[in-house]
């Protein structure tokens, strides 16, 4: 990769993270980059070719780093394997919070998708997990892997995003450590609100 067209995919991000694909403008990337506004077509073509790639970009990023728990998750029992998904992709979340923003304002938007090559559907390691815990009895039966997996996932992106405002309303604030509140968040989503 060239390295004005990798620091446009960073300005990019950033931007996007930011303003969401509607709200930012070309001169806004190419001024945090640093880089002639020519370069973003001769990279991308467009702006909005710009937003596909930065959110493939953006999707490759966090699934190299929820692979590795995956392969891990999959070997092991529908509830602590589902565990195991879970916590490592809100901790990626954590980790690159720009990451849940993009996901957010994307869902919010009406751009097509922008999925890295290759990859189709969900992911094939949870919906395993969690048709496997169906069939032993640990996750619900009546409750389809898509349900379930957009639950989960929207409940994370979301935490990633507005936990730090809740502080601003919860006098006691929300747990600090990361690990801690990792496991406080999906041990919730996991066990339910009686749970």
């Amino acid at each position: 990769m060239s390295e004005s067209r990798a620091i446009l995919l960073a300005a990019a991000a950033e931007q996007f993270a930011k303003y969401g694909p509607r709200g930012t403008r070309v001169q806004d990337i190419v001024h945090a980059a640093g880089i002639n506004e020519r370069m973003i077509y001769h990279h991308f073509g467009s702006k909005d070719a710009l937003y596909a790639e930065v959110m493939r970009e953006q999707r490759t990023r966090l699934g190299g780093a929820w692979q590795p728990a995956l392969e891990k998750a999959v070997t092991m029992d529908p509830y602590r394997g589902m565990r195991l998904a879970l916590s490592s992709f809100f901790d990626a979340l954590l980790a690159w919070p720009q990451v849940a923003a993009l996901l957010a304002h994307e869902g919010l938007g009406d751009a097509p998708l922008a999925l890295p090559e290759g990859v189709m559907g969900l992911p094939a390691p949870v919906r395993s997990l969690y048709e496997r815990g169906q069939a032993e009895g640990v996750f619900p039966a009546g409750v389809p892997f898509g349900i379930a997996y957009a639950t989960a996932v929207s409940c994370l992106i979301a935490m990633a995003i507005f936990a730090p405002r809740f502080t601003e309303l919860d006098g006691t604030g929300l747990e600090t450590d990361p690990a801690r509140f990792r496991d406080q968040v999906v041990g919730q989503l996991l066990n339910g609100m009686t749970g």
